[in-house]
């Protein structure tokens, strides 16, 4: 009795090893960005100003993301810096700088 209750157990636990994870069910859902580190393209929501990893719509506010460029400056040269966190070249923080990319209207003149 013991041991159909073990054995029964364990296909249990092997069962539920097995089966997807629940958050893949949108793999291409654009993915919020808690940090950034080394991101030069994020997207960013113009509602909520959330950040995310990829293009589409902002799951919160539903409205398309705009992609927004990502640079990282050392405030004491004013120099780029690869990534955000402490300047290679000295001790300061990077600045982060964002700038929104212009989006494409439908329908808009394109200067011709």
């Amino acid at each position: 009795m013991r041991s159909i209750a073990l054995v029964t157990l364990l296909g249990l636990v092997l069962a539920g090893c097995q089966s997807a994870p629940r958050s893949a069910a949108h793999p291409a859902a654009p993915q919020q960005i808690a940090v950034l580190t080394d991101q030069t393209t994020i997207y960013t929501c113009p509602e909520c100003l959330m950040e995310y990893d990829r293009a589409g719509q902002c799951p919160m506010c539903m409205v398309d993301l705009v992609q927004t460029h990502v640079d990282y400056i050392c405030p004491a040269d004013d120099k780029p810096v690869e990534r955000s966190g402490k300047c290679p070249r000295c001790a300061a923080n990077a600045r982060v700088v964002k700038t929104a990319m212009a989006q494409k209207t439908p329908g808009a003149p394109t200067g011709n």
